[in-house]
């Protein structure tokens, strides 16, 4: 696919993001791209094979969509659809101190959950990254709407080897992956928590204990300290149930992401800022004029017209005729057949990085040396205290009852003097990169 680079509209520590046009069709598209000349670390171009490999996979309404990815001498280049909104954390920061209001917070985190609700029962991934800056605002009048999860950098497969070490952001960690475990859906869920605390107050979490903190002290904090991120005050009680269900430090009491999108706080108002319902279901006769037909045209369909449908069909069923074929599919219902998923070849290139634990277990002080994916030794980078170790490709996922698959196919030392309580563990050199 031959296309044009435009202007950067972002830029992380080893990687930018530029809006780019596809020459032939004129689309808008995003590309993210990480240096291949040798400026950008070996761990930073795996991050980058690790999101194609998983966004490869993936096809879903809440999800950034993968259009394709290349390579030329200068970069690695991952393309993907454009949202035009910006991040949900940067729209929280602008509403000053007080944050997203509870009803602007729900249209984001409710598309959030179903994104990870999505990846763990369906795709088999687990995201092990979610914060604000990785959920971007849809544009374009879809708003908080058409909020969709990015930045698979970190994810994994669920049936890949589990790499060893924190991966991740450590703000949105959850205690047992700042303990040095495995990143799980259980830990994806005290993350979503974690952002719906971000988008209520407009700060990262954990932001009450100070922002002085080194990355080896916050993650001792979260992963010993027993305690989660300070709420906001005067939440509503749907609303701070639902966090409570989020942030639970035992990940055996966490509710999955299924049963959030059932809780009170995110099915309550599910049309708010013109959202659609993640599984629309008309409620009256009106309801059904544009929904058996084609979502592009309806769009452009003037109101009188589905009016006058409407109408139509409401005589239709007035009438003494016999049942028009319309309803007749309605009784019948959707007839999916089952399908069954095997992922794609893995890439020859292989992502095996390194990252040591920053936070060994009492008991297992002496792995930090050798810690990693296979206990190998790899690159460290350091820089805006994200934690990322590559995997390797493997496994596969079934489907029951519905097709859903898409053919397009560092170190530092700490130091700060921060009071740890008696029986925590030493603290550790760590290794941090930024996704």
């Amino acid at each position: 696919m031959e296309w044009t680079r435009g202007k950067c509209i972002g830029k992380g520590a080893f990687g930018t993001v530029h809006l780019a046009v596809h020459r032939a069709t004129g689309r808008a598209f995003a590309v993210k791209s990480v240096d291949a000349k040798g400026g950008a670390p070996a761990a930073a171009m795996a991050c980058l094979e690790t999101e194609i490999r998983i966004l490869r996979r993936l096809c879903s309404p809440y999800v950034v969509a993968y259009i394709g990815d290349d390579a030329t001498a200068a970069s690695r280049n991952l393309h993907m659809e454009l949202v035009s909104g910006g991040s949900a954390a940067d729209a929280a920061v602008a509403r000053g101190a007080a944050g997203l209001d509870e009803r602007a917070a729900r249209c984001v985190l409710r598309r959030v959950a179903a994104a990870l609700h999505y990846l763990h029962d369906v795709a088999g991934v687990v995201h092990g990254d979610v914060k604000g800056k990785n959920v971007l605002v849809g544009g374009d009048g879809a708003g908080y709407g058409g909020s969709k999860l990015a930045d698979f950098g970190a994810a994994r497969l669920v049936s890949e080897p589990a790499p060893r070490g924190p991966r991740g952001t450590p703000a949105w960690m959850a205690p047992e992956v700042a303990r040095g475990g495995a990143s799980t859906p259980a830990s994806d869920v005290w993350s979503l928590g974690c952002t719906a605390v971000e988008l209520l107050t407009g700060k990262r979490p954990w932001s009450e204990i100070g922002g002085a903190l080194e990355v080896g002290e916050l993650l001792l904090h979260i992963g010993y300290g027993g305690e989660r991120p300070e709420l906001p005050a005067c939440l509503s009680d749907s609303c701070s149930d639902f966090l409570d269900k989020c942030l639970r430090r035992d990940a055996g009491e966490r509710w999955s992401c299924e049963q959030l999108l059932r809780h009170p706080f995110l099915s309550a108002d599910p049309h708010d800022a013109g959202e659609p319902s993640p599984s629309p279901s008309p409620r009256a006769v009106l309801d059904w004029a544009a929904s058996d037909s084609d979502s592009d045209a309806s769009s452009d369909i003037e109101e009188e017209v589905i009016m006058a449908s409407a109408k139509g069909r409401i005589a239709e069923l007035a009438s003494d005729r016999p049942r028009p074929s319309w309803v007749r599919e309605l009784e019948d219902g959707p007839t999916w057949a089952p399908d069954t998923w095997a992922p794609p070849p893995s890439l020859e290139t292989s992502t095996d990085v390194v990252v040591l634990p920053l936070v060994p277990s009492p008991s297992d002080a002496a792995t930090v040396a050798g810690a990693g994916n296979g206990g190998a030794g790899g690159p460290a980078v350091s820089r805006d205290g994200v934690l990322v170790t590559g995997g390797s490709d493997g496994g596969s996922c079934r489907v029951h009852g519905r097709c859903w698959r898409d053919d397009r196919c560092g170190c530092h030392k700490c130091g700060s003097g921060f009071d740890r309580p008696p029986g925590w563990p030493p603290l550790a050199v760590a290794s941090v990169l930024v996704s």
